[in-house]
């Protein structure tokens, strides 16, 4: 990816030809499939070596360790040059993984669950490390668009992810699954070693080094806000879709199907998202989609009917993948380029607890009823949301790619 190119985009063709982008754009693919298959075939792995409940711990304890750990490895990168916490941290998660696949079902729980934890914090920099790399290497013109690819692959992630865990269950178990993600995880692990390396700028690094962390965490409060928000209207759609297929009459492994649906229709939102310039200002741009987002999912949480939870469901799909990109193009624009690594691991962080607070509040509503249970979290999402789209005075810091 060349710092050099100066010509106002067209579209995506001069960020997929610039040189760096293929090696960082399948890196990139390779590390967040593994991610995405963890938490059905940890479960799964876990059902094999004894119960559903093993297997729930285990996908906690890396999910829990990737929230907790994200932040803190993103600023131990953000101060080692090149690619070293990178591949380190890609190189331990495959042995680990390979470990899991190979002793499931000889390990006590414990150890499984233990395992499943380290997996999943070894590897919890990763994510933020690639999108900061991203961030330093394309020049601003492109930003917008590179940062719309981005989240285009996460999205395809996400998409192929839970298929392919269940087609390789389906041929072997769920060791199958995982010697996969341990095989992703190395592939990643030689990729990277293709990746460019961005040049840095001394007076961003001194700035940063003066800069207390109390500093930094205030200009990327608004962005770890929204990502919150936005992790805990993720968690609301996945815990509450299956229980409301349930209230009419249709299975609740229909969900699936749907989530499937999000996911496609969220990769063309975000791809037509990065196609043009947007007016207003980036973070506000964020703060609009999420509540659109939350807006197009409410009827799936009030209309007990079917052809209503699946229009609304991948309806919504269109603005997921644009608010992720909104978001994390105010964080890059609200911190200092050093500080990228742990902002994007930070903002990863905030959207996985709040992913996780929205499955505990919709567990403690249920006994009030599934469309309570499932809708009031989301009223409290858009509520806000559409605070956050309320001007609050000039950000200059915080605009989009064009400026405004």
């Amino acid at each position: 990816m060349d710092a050099q190119v100066s010509a106002r985009p067209t579209g995506y063709r001069q960020v997929m030809t610039a040189p760096g982008w293929r090696p960082w754009a399948v890196t990139t693919l390779l590390c967040r499939v593994p991610d995405a298959m963890a938490p059905l075939a940890l479960v799964l792995l876990g059902h094999q070596a004894g119960s559903f409940a093993i297997g729930g711990l285990a996908s906690g304890a890396h999910a829990i360790t990737e929230a907790v750990l994200a932040p803190w490895l993103g600023a131990l990168a953000d101060r080692w040059p090149g690619h070293r916490c990178l591949r380190v941290a890609l190189t331990v998660r495959a042995v680990v993984y390979a470990l899991l696949a190979a002793t499931a079902t000889a390990l006590p729980a414990a150890a499984l669950v233990v395992l499943a934890g380290v997996a999943g914090g070894v590897g919890a920099g990763t994510p933020g490390q690639l999108r900061a790399l991203l961030a330093r290497s394309m020049p601003r013109p492109l930003l917008h668009q590179a940062m719309s690819l981005d989240t285009t692959l996460l999205e395809l992630a996400w998409t192929v992810a839970p298929a392919a865990v269940a087609g390789l269950v389906a041929l072997g178990d769920p060791r199958l699954a995982v010697t996969a993600m341990a095989l992703l995880a190395a592939a990643s692990a030689l990729t990277s070693v293709r990746l460019h390396t961005a040049p840095t700028h001394a007076h961003t690094d001194r700035t940063t080094q003066r800069s207390s962390h109390r500093t930094l965490l205030r200009a990327a409060a608004p962005s770890l806000a929204l990502g919150i928000v936005g992790g805990f209207a993720g968690g609301c759609l996945d815990t509450g879709v299956p229980p409301s297929l349930d209230t009419v009459g249709s299975p609740a492994s229909l969900a699936g199907v749907l989530f499937t649906g999000y996911s496609i229709t969220s990769v063309l939102g975000g791809l037509m998202y990065g196609l043009r310039s947007w007016p207003g200002r980036i973070h506000r741009q964020a703060a609009l989609f999420l509540a659109l987002l939350c807006a197009a999912l409410l009827p799936s949480a009030l209309v007990p009917s079917l052809p209503v939870i699946a229009i609304s469901v991948i309806a919504a799909g269109l603005f997921a993948a644009p608010q992720i990109t909104a978001r994390a193009l105010t964080l890059q624009r609200d911190l200092p380029e050093s500080a990228w690594s742990a902002g994007f691991s930070s903002l990863y962080a905030a959207n996985g607890a709040g992913y996780g607070l929205a499955g505990f509040a919709v567990a403690a509503m249920l006994p009030l009823g599934v469309h309570i249970a499932y809708a009031a979290p989301l009223l409290a999402c858009l509520a806000i949301a559409l605070l956050a789209v309320v001007p609050s005075g000039p950000r200059p810091d915080s605009r989009g790619p064009d400026g405004k």
